[in-house]
């Protein structure tokens, strides 16, 4: 994938969540887990992440690598959101317009990023990135930022873990064994 790929994904991807968004606003960090998670989700349900773009553990959780040019700077340079400054201290990045077309979303992705983007809409950037510490992904690297002292990025594979296990589809037993005994009880199928 081309760096001016990855930066067009990244840019539809965070369009998209800021558009599923109440209020179409996210603050900065929350926009960050919600493209970490739609990245591990994508991974998961189609084999890519959707961005390709490479996250860094720093200590409010996973983040786009150079997340202030790549992403916040990118999306304002283009029109599409810009980052607005609160007298509570928030600095939300509020969406200005949306592409017309989606080139690199489709259809089940974007129900993906309805879903990450519902899940974290209403979280604080505290929650938000409380939520990320329990990563197995950005817990290995942050303790090589810790330990070294540069930041390193997440192995997506090893972060995926956090949503395998919570998958409602890992929990459904692929059959149901009360129906198989009642069956072998009553005689139906096949000689014992």
């Amino acid at each position: 994938m081309t760096p001016a790929e990855k930066s067009q994904r990244l840019i539809e991807t965070a369009s998209a969540a800021l558009h599923a968004a109440p209020g179409h606003e996210l603050n900065a960090v929350v926009l960050n887990k919600v493209l970490f998670y739609l990245d591990l989700a994508t991974l998961r349900d189609q084999g890519e992440a959707v961005t390709g773009n490479s996250y860094i553990a720093l200590r409010n959780g996973p983040v786009i690598s150079k997340y202030p040019q790549r992403l916040i700077a990118k999306l304002e340079s283009l029109g599409i959101a810009r980052q607005d400054s609160r007298w509570d201290g928030a600095k939300p990045m509020v969406l200005e317009k949306c592409p017309t077309h989606f080139e690199f979303l489709s259809p089940d992705t974007m129900l993906l990023v309805s879903e990450v983007t519902d899940f974290f809409a209403d979280s604080t950037s505290q929650a938000a990135s409380d939520f990320s510490h329990k990563n197995p992904g950005w817990q290995i690297a942050w303790k090589h930022f810790r330990r070294e002292g540069k930041p390193k990025a997440i192995n997506l594979q090893i972060a995926m873990q956090q949503i395998v296990e919570s998958d409602p589809w890992m929990e459904t037993p692929l059959v149901d064994e009360a129906a198989l005994l009642n069956a072998a009880d009553a005689g139906l199928g096949d000689d014992w």
